[in-house]
């Protein structure tokens, strides 16, 4: 049995996810790397990862989260991205290169937090570490320096509840919450 990655996040459209991905693609060949990106269609920003099960994820943490979920009230916003950045320290074998940003990730941040308060009021677990929106787009066994961008992103308009069969490259949506107004 292939085990789960569990997570709510925000999801561009498939025009926007390409439109990403050709920038991403000619951002990393500017600059001499070779830009080996995931596939669009699995791009995302994650906001509250519950983490790794061994087999199908709880269906009582499913419904509890649900609930909690159905409980933010948010506006629709706009998303941006000013910086591709590739983290990792020289110890790592695996280095996430990532669109990420300030003011135009801001919404974002703050969505989060509403959904952590959320969650927590629902005895779930929350983040132990500060949140970073981000987009991953590929792995690497090296870093790169960091690089301004100017990308505008999407209206999001819903997040999701988003489980990942382990080593499938897919993303299997459980439910939609959409952002009102």
């Amino acid at each position: 049995m292939t085990g789960h990655r569990l997570f709510f996040a925000l999801r561009p459209d498939e025009e926007t996810a390409e439109r990403i991905a050709r920038f991403a693609t000619a951002e990393h060949e500017a600059r001499g790397l070779q830009a080996r990106l995931r596939p669009s269609r699995i791009f995302h920003i994650t906001l509250h990862y519950f983490g790794y099960f061994d087999a199908e994820p709880d269906a009582e943490l499913i419904a509890r989260a649900s609930r909690a979920a159905s409980e933010v009230v948010w506006p629709a916003f706009d998303l941006s991205f000013d910086c591709f950045r590739s983290w990792g320290n020289e110890r790592s074998s695996k280095h996430p290169f990532v669109l990420t940003g300030g003011q135009g990730l801001e919404a974002v941040r703050e969505l989060h937090e509403a959904l952590v308060e959320r969650l927590a009021a629902h005895d779930l677990p929350t983040p132990e570490r500060d949140f970073q929106p981000h987009l991953t787009l590929r792995y690497d066994k090296r870093t790169a320096p960091d690089w301004a961008v100017d990308l505008a992103g999407w209206v999001a308009g819903e997040f999701v509840l988003v489980k990942s069969p382990q080593g499938q490259t897919r993303h299997e949506i459980i439910a939609r919450w959409p952002l009102q107004g």
